[in-house]
């Protein structure tokens, strides 16, 4: 991964940005989006929406939004100015007016620049990163890379903003860029105070990984959950899917207990709400938001804390947030060119019924469960308490590692890991699942189960440890269990 680096003043304003305390987390996750070119907001569960601008057209899209945990949301569009056209970021307030729009910090030296190629917004609504494709002297090559500025106070025309080359579809993590390379791999800026304006970068997981490239990564702020958008080396986007899995201790690390998101036809744009109880994402049925995976059900297709909701059939590029709905019918601010208060499409689609607030919570599991059990009690079912945060669906499964299941000869369905740059990960075998849904915060019993091919070999299970994992939307735990 080449860069090319470019520091400028943005760096001598950049701990004092970004040193601020995180912004608050509001108490009901919303979805910036775009459809018909311009930018909408909605409630997760769709009930409530907003249309905030009007001047988006097919040749001048408003495009990218990411919407910080207070609200704050950034759009970009290009307009014309005198001598030519830029791309300008406008800032909208959590109610849905328009506080700001600041032409984007371009390099001198582009004469044809086309972007943003992906965009967000880091955790405290502050550092914004966009990726760019520009034409150098005569369009004789093609550059392309991320950018940084800020999402409320840069300069009139800045030029030569900081950045990294053959750096794609930037994330943050917290206040650390993540970004993809041109083979496909995925790296993460290190945890120094000067990020994100630093040229360091850590090795993530390499690509391809089963002729699978890594176009983008979103890291859940509460919780270890991470999504990994994929493409095929040999079909390119013409075969894509988004993972989820789960991140063991700091980024860069190990991602283990992946599954598939239901996505139908091409999927990207994931996002996780910033209190990890929600994840959304586009695909070919439009903008969707369910309840973020119980990453401890171990099934190959993601198990849903709540089921997807079709937000907009003819959205796209969804950004989970927290602005504020019930200003929403109030807010009387103007956007670029055009008045706020449109009246928005009729198409939800989808689930019907109540809002995704049933998805769980993400306060600590507290898991009651022995360190030894015996082969006469698994047979029967291992029943355990779980004391849980909120009400909602619980999952559990239980793993041996999967040299342990070839002898053993389960043949079941592995756990996969992705390990990071030098890991040697071992992925595991799911031999018990469980499972019960919550009415309420508090005790719940969840009794493990085998599975079929399990029961069939535990007479050779004596001596075998278990790791027993339970989930419940974001929060996650898990013990070892002794087979006796």
């Amino acid at each position: 991964m080449s860069h090319r680096t470019r520091l400028t003043a943005l760096a001598l304003v950049a701990t004092a940005a970004c040193a601020a305390a995180p912004s608050a987390v509001a108490a009901t996750p919303t979805v910036a989006y775009i459809d018909g070119n311009d930018l909408w907001f909605a409630s997760a569960d769709g009930t409530q929406k907003r249309q905030l601008t009007t001047t988006g057209t097919a040749e001048r899209p408003f495009q990218v939004p990411s919407q910080g945990p207070d609200g704050a949301t950034v759009v970009v569009k290009r307009e014309d100015f005198e001598g030519g056209s830029r791309p300008v970021l406008y800032r909208y307030r959590a109610d849905g007016t328009m506080q700001t729009g600041n032409v984007m910090p371009v390099y001198s030296g582009a004469t044809a620049p086309v972007y943003p190629i992906g965009l967000d917004m880091d955790w405290q609504s502050n550092a914004v990163a966009y990726g760019y494709s520009y034409c150098g002297f005569a369009c004789r090559s093609v550059y392309r890379g991320y950018w940084l500025t800020f999402s409320d106070n840069q300069g009139a025309f800045p030029t030569n903003p900081q950045g990294q080359s053959d750096a794609f579809f930037p994330t943050f993590y917290g206040k650390r860029v993540i970004s993809s390379d041109s083979g496909g791999s995925l790296f993460v800026q290190p945890d120094v105070a000067e990020a994100p304006f630093t040229n360091s970068y850590q090795g993530w997981i390499s690509g391809p990984d089963n002729n699978v490239n890594w176009r983008r990564a979103e890291v859940a702020a509460t919780g270890q959950q991470v999504a990994l958008e994929w493409y095929s080396r040999t079909s390119g986007d013409t075969a894509n899917g988004i993972y989820v899995g789960q991140h063991t201790g700091a980024i860069p690390g190990n991602v283990q207990n992946i599954c598939s998101l239901p996505t139908v036809g091409a999927a990207s744009n994931v996002t996780f709400s910033y209190d990890g109880t929600l994840v959304a994402w586009q695909d070919g049925e439009g903008v969707k938001v369910a309840g973020a995976p119980n990453l401890a059900a171990g099934t190959p297709t993601c198990t849903l804390s709540a089921p997807a909701r079709i937000i907009s059939a003819t959205g796209k590029a969804p950004h989970l947030g927290g602005a504020d709905p019930a200003a929403w019918a109030a807010a009387t601010g103007g956007t670029p060119g055009g008045s706020n208060g449109g009246t928005g499409s009729s198409a939800t689609g989808g689930i019907q019924g109540g809002s995704t607030q049933g998805a769980a919570g993400t306060g600590a599991l507290q898991l009651k469960l022995p360190t030894r059990t015996t082969r006469a009690a698994l047979r029967k079912g291992l029943t355990f308490t779980v004391t849980v945060p909120a009400a909602g669906r619980v999952d559990a499964s239980a793993t041996v590692p999967s040299s342990i299941a070839r002898r053993l000869h389960l043949r079941g369905a592995d756990l996969r890991v992705l390990a990071a740059s030098g890991s040697k990960a071992k992925a595991g075998t799911v031999v018990a699942r469980g499972r019960s849904t919550a009415k309420a915060a508090g005790p719940l019993k969840v009794t493990l189960r085998l599975t079929a091919k399990a029961r069939h070999q535990l007479s050779r299970m004596r001596g075998v440890t278990l790791r027993v994992q339970v989930s419940q939307g974001a929060a996650t735990t898990e013990r070892l269990v002794k087979v006796g």
